[in-house]
């Protein structure tokens, strides 16, 4: 037994950092991003522009579940076509409104919690926003316009 539980720890403890620093799809720098789609369900947010998909992020969505929001204050995250305002301050990084009013925000983990990374993922944690890694947030924000159409899906 005490076998099995060393190899399992020894397969954490190799399988741990190559999640988080195994490189995901990222954007090019000076790409432009015209629209956003939210999949609640499938905990993803693809970026395209003209059409053409591309990247694709894993994010972390409402502690409350997955319920489409009916109102100010409920903890969950919207559900329809906005438009994007890119924000210059946030208790998270940086940040972008996603034009629902009620600070539903795209945004990044902020200062005290930026060493989590993308484990921040395996948990839903926001007060009905959608959130990334900080270097996640840094490419769209970086990537969009004022404007730019997000849509948020069950």
């Amino acid at each position: 037994m005490k076998k099995i539980i060393r190899y399992i720890f020894l397969g954490l403890l190799i399988a741990l950092p190559i999640y988080y620093f195994w490189p995901e799809s990222q954007l090019t720098p000076g790409q432009k991003i015209d629209r956003i789609v939210v999949k609640k369900e499938q905990h993803t947010m693809e970026v395209f522009f003209k059409g053409e998909l591309l990247a694709t992020y894993h994010v972390s969505l409402s502690k409350k579940g997955l319920a489409k929001r009916q109102k100010c204050g409920d903890n969950l995250t919207p559900e329809g076509r906005f438009h994007a305002k890119k924000r210059t301050s946030s208790a998270f990084h940086k940040a972008i409104d996603v034009g629902y009013g009620c600070d539903v925000l795209i945004h990044g983990l902020g200062q005290k919690y930026s060493w989590a990374g993308k484990f921040h993922r395996w948990k839903d944690w926001t007060q009905g926003c959608i959130a990334l890694t900080n270097t996640e947030i840094d490419e769209i924000y970086d990537a969009i316009d004022n404007g730019c159409t997000i849509e948020i899906m069950p």
